[in-house]
């Protein structure tokens, strides 16, 4: 794989030469093989896996707020025809407890590795999108032991790497729903409260940090992203090996717009399957 891919797919280029859509076609969900919580301590955690058992694991991480079930209707159906593919709900999402206070990267790597250990995986091969690919940043960084190869889409590793306009925005609704969850003291308000302070401050690592990285690295980015391309760049360059890929008309969710042209064929390609 070329380290900058910079064209689409050819099948990608008819699409848009006949005005047929990028996106996914909706396909039939893999059998949910094994489903239950792990026990993290001070709260239960709730997982997934799709596939084989007997297959080699693949961890998918979920974007902000998002679940077990972000990647239902995008990859999850095609990895689930090559590996073990173990999704999870962080705290606060799903039906995984939620702590005042635990919100942050550390402790959701933590709850990973516990999850990993209850389920006797010893290494396994990750995917994040946005915020998921962040948690796998900071995860391989804790647990380097417990990866063996790291993709990340929309990724950056401190909020420095988001677009001004957007991180405004991230930080003006936070506030907003700090001052709410204030006001009203419920629940509710204070979990989705601190499930958008994980972008405001978070994760807050430098590409020294992430130099430390040694296993194989395939960072996807759209041309569009939030995600400003020059940090997008230097995650690649900070990460001895890396391999990235700028999808060219993409934004920070081109994994469900171009799921079948151009992400599931990289994913593959990068984790050595052949099709």
């Amino acid at each position: 794989m070329k380290k900058v891919i910079k064209t689409v797919s050819l099948l990608l280029v008819f699409s848009m030469l006949f005005g047929i859509s990028s996106v996914s076609y909706a396909v039939d969900m893999p059998e949910l093989v094994q489903y239950g919580f792990v026990d993290c301590g001070d709260a239960d955690i709730e997982y997934g896996i799709y596939g084989s058992l007997d297959a080699e694991p693949l961890l998918l991480l979920p974007p902000n707020g998002g679940d077990m079930h972000s990647f239902d209707g995008s990859i999850l159906p095609e990895m689930a025809k090559h590996f073990m593919v173990i999704t999870v709900s962080p705290r606060g999402t799903g039906n995984s407890d939620w702590v005042e206070g635990t919100m942050n990267f550390e402790t959701f790597s933590d709850d990973l590795a516990k999850i990993l250990d209850f389920l006797n995986v010893d290494k396994t091969d990750i995917f994040g999108f946005s915020d998921g690919g962040n948690l796998g940043v900071v995860f391989t960084l804790a647990y380097p032991e417990k990866v063996k190869s790291l993709a990340i889409m929309g990724s950056n590793i401190n909020t420095f790497g988001t677009n001004t306009f957007d991180q405004i925005q991230i930080t003006y609704q936070y506030i907003v729903l700090c001052v709410e969850a204030w006001i009203k003291g419920d629940e509710e308000t204070k979990i989705r409260r601190d499930i958008k302070g994980m972008m405001v401050g978070q994760p807050s690592l430098t590409f020294k940090d992430i130099s430390a990285i040694k296993v194989p690295v395939f960072n996807i980015y759209g041309e569009h992203d939030m995600i400003q391309r020059w940090h997008s760049k230097m995650i690649t360059k900070s990460i001895e090996g890396a391999e990235e890929l700028m999808i060219v008309g993409g934004g920070h969710s081109s994994c469900f717009d171009y799921t079948d042209t151009i992400i599931n064929p990289a994913l593959l390609d990068f984790y050595g399957i052949e099709e």
